[in-house]
């Protein structure tokens, strides 16, 4: 039975009196047990509840909904909400978020009522505090109005409430959100240049608490004081910064109000309340994507995915430095655990910033891998839903999201985007990962591959793989990669982007795996055969399909048969070679399949004994390409295109037309006795297409076109 808050208060008043902490987090920060957590901000839609929106954030079998892959939410407990609605209200929201699977969130917390805000004008300009009144009141009073703290502090009265209540479902308690939010431009200053932060404390009319910095600190203090005595294994978290030079005014401050000095009474500075830094990234507004070039005087700029989740990165970089210089480093004081919750890209371009569908959901994808890989805890995507139609947007933060704009639609009428399949795609396929370097350091990745190998519980590894772009304003990045032989990785399952909403599998073998710049998961499925069989693959040669492969010992082996598919199901045989029967000695077998396809092709090999038992190999496709059926002229173009085919084809060809992101945009189909036709692009968005020519029963073949910009 689940207690009620006010029986918990009742019960507990006394043990939450004896737990009051002794130790900072400059003595200790907490082991992190869980999984890392693919996270989504909320939004606010006036039609939808929270609720319904974590159904569609997580899915729900109840509503039949697949969701977005969202493990973990991040809403708002404010001080405000709460004392309006009652400590209670949200819980059963809560208790909805549990039975969807969703976990270890993360709340932000702060913003008082008018009645508990501090009236002071610590700003030149008038305006008055956002931060709490009496918060320099004693934390704790022993009880005397029946709780441990002392009710004249109210924020520390709203932190016990809170955390008291929802500590079940809370990890992460980051104290305001964008408590370094800049109207001044000051945070961006580098040391030594008028009213930059690293040397001046921030002025309260610069930043969004209108309060001195030291009243932040002495927030962090009461929070770690009262979270720390319920949940000492929750985490009080800064943030979300976006700026390294507050980070540092609150590492070299007290929460002393009388200029942030050390005293018997305020002896600690503010990373001793804090054990997890959170911060906010937005790579295409923080400078990452441009460098300033003194030869042209102009920025040269680099917007694509890579170079943005590199930002994303150095951001990071930048604020575990500064925690550095304060010595949370391992070694003087405990390191700071990581979360980042905001981070994302637009899908459509403003001005001079980086903006398509197609970088937003190769960003979200390489950054949920890099997290995993650099030890981010957790990621929350900014937002669930975008707050403006694609055509009426008028700002970039307006198209950031994981489904279409929902002012327009009622609950569960939602239109997810190509970044939520994407974001569902990769949490259904690493969640419950871990990275693995060392399987990582095997892969040998070249240095236009980037990606890595992450372990589950069962000792099975999920390999990431993605072609680096590296030109601005293009995320066309082709390049192939090969398993070191060493791994003895000889088949994979390739999922793409989309699997979650398509559940296509590809197989391929372990060398010259066609990688894009949208990252691909593969699964090892090399099967062991009784033969020691090194490797089976299989390449074009021509028109012809050519098959390999290595036994490295064979025992009692009678023969190998090799079957052949057109459609990867229904396989027949078309040869015999025989085997070795038993023999220590490696051997190396080929065939030459001459009456291969264009298209697909399909094989496995059937490893048959004297005894007649028999295994399988994993499928290898060999695709072959008719170069001599059609032309296909020009392949980059404005507006037309024409395929032209050989006069001796006599069947009905179908054309399909689909771009980068796998939708169908064109269906056309001719006739038997008829040579070429001919298609119009320029209604089309600027971008690749792939055209899909099929003769059925027979030919398949795709050509990429590029269509420009007019």
């Amino acid at each position: 039975m689940r207690l009620t808050p006010l029986t918990i208060l009742t019960l507990f008043c006394v043990q939450f009196l004896s737990a009051q902490v002794s130790y900072t987090a400059n003595d200790d920060v907490p082991s992190y047990s869980g999984e890392f957590r693919f996270g989504s901000n909320m939004g606010y839609y006036p039609l939808w509840d929270d609720e319904q929106l974590a159904d569609i954030a997580a899915g729900s079998i109840a509503l039949d909904l697949t969701g977005a892959g969202v493990k973990t939410l991040r809403p708002a407990l404010p001080e405000h909400f709460l004392e309006q609605y009652g400590y209670t209200y949200r819980v059963p929201t809560f208790q909805h978020y549990e039975s969807l699977g969703i976990g270890d969130n993360t709340v932000f917390v702060g913003y008082p009522s008018e009645e508990h805000r501090d009236s002071t004008a610590y700003c030149t300009e008038g305006i008055i505090s956002d931060v709490f009144k009496n918060m320099y009141s004693p934390i704790w009073d022993n009880g005397e109005n029946g709780t441990p703290v002392n009710d004249t502090n109210y924020y520390a009265l709203y932190m016990y409430r809170l955390v008291d209540i929802y500590k079940d479902y809370i990890q992460f308690y980051e104290i305001w959100n964008e408590p370094d939010f800049d109207y001044s431009s000051h945070a961006w200053l580098p040391p030594g240049t008028p009213g930059n932060w690293w040397d001046n404390d921030p002025d309260p009319c610069d930043y969004a608490l209108h309060a001195p910095v030291e009243s932040y600190v002495r927030m962090l203090r009461i929070s770690y004081d009262v979270i720390k005595s319920a949940d000492p294994d929750a985490y009080v978290a800064i943030g979300g910064l976006g700026y390294p030079s507050f980070l540092d005014a609150v590492l070299r401050n007290t929460d002393n109000p009388n200029g942030g000095d050390e005293t018997p009474d305020y002896p600690l500075k503010g990373g001793a309340y804090f054990d997890c830094l959170s911060y906010h990234s937005y790579p295409h507004i923080d400078g990452s994507l441009r460098e300033w070039n003194n030869d042209t005087q102009m920025f040269d700029y680099f917007r694509h995915s890579d170079a943005a989740v590199d930002g994303y990165l150095a951001l990071r970089d930048e604020f575990e430095t500064v925690l550095g210089n304060y010595d949370y480093d391992g070694n003087v004081y405990p390191k700071k655990v990581v979360i980042n919750t905001e981070s994302n890209i637009p899908r459509k371009k403003f001005g001079n910033y980086i903006g398509s569908d197609l970088a937003q959901l190769n960003y979200l994808i390489k950054a949920l891998v890099t997290s995993m890989k650099e030890n981010i805890l957790q990621f929350y995507v900014y937002n669930l839903a975008e707050f403006g139609t694609y055509e009426g947007a008028n700002n970039e933060f307006e198209l950031m999201g994981l489904y279409e704009e929902l002012y327009s639609n009622g609950p569960y009428d939602q239109v997810k985007l190509s970044s939520g399949i994407a974001y569902k795609t990769t949490s259904d396929l690493l969640s419950g990962y871990v990275y693995d370097p060392a399987q990582t350091a095997l892969m040998a990745l070249p240095s236009d591959v980037d990606g890595g190998a992450f372990l589950d519980g069962n000792g099975e590894h999920t390999y990431v793989l993605w072609g680096k772009t590296s030109v601005d304003e293009s995320e066309d990045a082709t390049t192939v990669y090969s398993f070191p032989a060493n791994m003895e990785i000889t088949n994979v399952e390739i999922r793409y982007w989309n699997y979650s909403e398509n559940e296509q599998v590809r197989t391929d073998g372990g060398e010259e795996i066609k990688i894009t710049s949208t990252p691909s998961f593969l699964r090892d499925v090399s099967v062991p055969l009784p033969v020691d069989l090194l490797y089976f693959r299989g390449k074009a040669e021509g028109s012809n399909a050519r098959l390999e492969w290595l036994s490295v010992s064979e025992e009692n082996n009678d023969y190998y048969e090799i079957e052949y598919s057109r459609d990867g199901a229904d396989f027949e045989s078309v040869a015999k070679v025989a085997g070795a029967g038993t023999t220590s000695t490696a051997l190396q077998y080929h065939f030459i399949h001459r009456d291969a396809k264009s298209g697909d092709n399909y094989y496995r090999l059937k490893q048959v004994d004297f005894d007649e038992n028999f295994e399988y190999t994993p499928i290898v496709n060999v695709p072959i390409l008719s170069q001599n059926l059609f032309v296909v002229s020009p392949t980059l173009t404005t507006s037309l295109v024409k395929i032209a085919f050989d006069e001796v084809c006599k069947k009905v060809i179908l054309l399909e037309v689909f771009d980068s992101f796998g939708r169908s945009r064109m269906r056309k189909q001719m006739e038997p006795g008829s040579y070429e036709m001919q298609i119009d692009l320029a209604d089309f968005p600027a971008g690749i297409y792939f055209l899909k020519i099929r003769i059925p029963g027979e030919d398949i073949f795709t050509v990429r076109v590029l269509k420009e910009g007019l």
